[in-house]
């Protein structure tokens, strides 16, 4: 995995490298329905669907990781007519873009983003900005941050729909700007994630450690059952006749 913390759920849709290019742009997505993130994670797994972004974040703050940073994502490839600009010079968006999905229940994208989702895309955006040298501003023919709607205004025109952008680029400047003092460095606890700040603190208690243990083992038998039981309903709606389980919007190989 490329982010700390992320879960690693590795979808097959995607090209190996990105052919001499880096990315520059980071393109925001909302998924446009699904029940869970689980669902989402799912149907970018499944090999008929021919899409996925390199994240998924929860409404609950949860990363998923799909395909690895260094791999270009099969979720931005459709370029239509009223583009921004630059994506008519830049060959197949994937290899220069890096994609993160928002689980949306709504279909219209129209649901803004719970607090635990915004701070967790904050927070992811300004890392992938770091790791790879992308502008921490909105997107240009340079590079930078936008919407799906950017490549796609015909087909995605409401998404990734409400998204706090102002927020975003004033925590990202923030970011850039504060000066980290030795004294004020961050300590590896305070880097962990909250699930992993409290794994780690139940480790260093010998009373908890063996509880903890039990937690994570039951989360990964739920884990499985919650992938079982999606897998199910995906083959329900297929024998049904439904293309995509309900909820789903329109992907393809090229979009996502």
């Amino acid at each position: 995995m490329d982010e700390p913390g992320a879960l690693w759920c590795p979808s097959p849709h995607y090209f190996a490298g990105r052919r001499g290019e880096r990315p520059r742009w980071i393109i925001v997505h909302g998924t446009a329905g699904f029940a869970t993130a689980e669902e989402v994670v799912a149907f970018f797994q499944r090999p008929a669907t021919e899409a996925s972004t390199h994240y998924l974040i929860g409404r609950d703050g949860r990363i998923f990781q799909l395909v690895r940073e260094a791999d270009a994502a099969w979720g931005n490839g459709a370029v239509s007519q009223g583009h921004d600009r630059w994506w008519g010079t830049t060959g197949n968006p994937n290899y220069v873009t890096l994609s993160i999905e928002h689980h949306k229940l709504r279909r219209d994208n129209g649901d803004e983003l719970t607090e635990a989702q915004k701070q967790a895309s904050f927070q992811l955006i300004d890392h992938l900005c770091e790791r790879h040298g992308i502008p921490r501003r909105r997107a240009d023919a340079q590079g930078g941050i936008t919407g799906h709607f950017s490549l796609d205004p015909q087909g995605r025109s409401y998404c990734p729909g409400p998204y706090p952008w102002d927020e975003l680029f004033a925590y990202l400047a923030r970011n850039r700007l504060r000066p980290v003092a030795a004294e004020s460095k961050p300590t590896t606890a305070m880097l962990l994630p909250r699930h992993d700040q409290a794994r780690a603190a139940a480790e260093g208690d010998p009373g908890c450690a063996g509880l903890w243990q039990q937690l994570e083992e039951l989360r990964e038998v739920a884990a499985d059952f919650q992938r079982r039981l999606i897998n199910v309903e995906l083959e329900l709606a297929r024998l049904q006749g439904q293309e995509r389980p309900p909820g789903s919007r329109p992907q393809s190989a090229s979009g996502g």
